[in-house]
C-alpha cells in the first residue's frame, strides 16, 4: 500500500512540481492550496506526512501547523515545512519548531526532498514496529515512553542537521552552544530508548 502525503503550498505550480516528484516513486499526493484548506482535508483525508510551506497568504505555516498540533485526530502526523529560506533562531523564536520533523528549503532536486521524506516514513516504521514489540514483552507504558522518546529525538536529529547545513558561518557559532546542549539532551533520551529495548529483548529471550 503507497504512502500518502500532503503537500500544502498557495503557489500552484510549486505543489504541482512536488506533486509528480513524489508521485513517479509511487506515493499518492493530496494537494491544499492553503492552510484552511488542509485542515478541511484532514477531515477527511489521513496522510502519511504533510509538506507545508511556511509563508502562505492568511493562515500561514506556523499557524497551521499549531492548528494541526492542537487537533487530536491528526496531531500524530509528522509535518515538514517547505521554506523559501534557511531558517534562522530569530525566524523560530516562539514557533512550534519542535513539532516539526525537518525542514526543506526551495528549490530543492528531487533527490533532497525523497531522502527527507524517506528519513521520516522508514524511521517512523521502525519505531512503530519496535513500539508493538515493547508493548507486547513488556507493558503499554514503557512502549508509548520508548515512542514519544524516540520520535522526539528524531525530531531533534534532523532539526540539528539541517541548521548545520543551511546556516552561514557567522551565524554558526553563535548556535553551536545550542546544538552541543541540543545533542546532550538526545543521548539521555536515547539511553533511556536503548533500556526499554534491552528490557524488550531480554523479556522475549525468556519467553523461548
Amino acid at each position: 500500500m503507497s504512502k500518502k502525503i500532503m503537500v500544502v503550498d498557495d503557489e500552484y505550480e510549486v505543489a504541482d512540481i512536488v506533486k509528480k516528484m513524489l508521485e513517479s516513486e509511487g506515493f499518492e499526493v493530496i494537494i491544499a492550496n492553503s492552510g484552511e484548506e488542509a485542515l478541511k482535508k484532514l477531515e477527511k483525508e489521513r496522510p502519511d506526512l504533510i509538506l507545508l510551506d511556511i509563508m502562505m497568504p492568511g493562515m500561514d505555516g506556523w499557524e497551521t501547523l499549531k492548528k494541526i498540533k492542537s487537533n487530536e485526530k491528526f496531531r500524530d502526523i509528522p509535518v515538514s515545512m517547505l521554506t523559501a529560506l534557511p531558517l534562522t533562531p530569530d525566524d523560530t523564536k516562539d514557533k512550534p519548531i519542535n513539532s516539526i520533523e525537518n525542514y526543506i528549503v526551495k528549490p530543492f532536486s528531487k533527490k533532497v526532498l525523497l531522502q527527507k521524506v524517506n528519513d521520516i516514513l522508514d524511521r517512523e516504521k521502525e519505531i512503530n514496529e519496535m513500539y508493538e514489540k515493547i508493548k507486547r514483552e513488556v507493558g503499554e507504558e514503557e512502549a508509548e515512553e520508548y515512542k514519544k522518546l524516540s520520535l522526539a529525538v528524531n525530531r531533534q536529529r534532523r532539526l540539528i542537521s539541517v541548521i548545520v547545513d543551511s546556516t552561514v558561518a557567522e551565524l554558526r557559532e553563535s548556535i553551536k552552544n545550542l546544538i552541543l546542549s541540543q545533542k546532550r539532551m538526545i543521548e539521555v533520551m536515547n539511553k533511556k530508548i536503548q533500556e526499554i529495548e534491552k528490557m524488550a529483548e531480554e523479556s522475549s529471550k525468556s519467553k523461548k
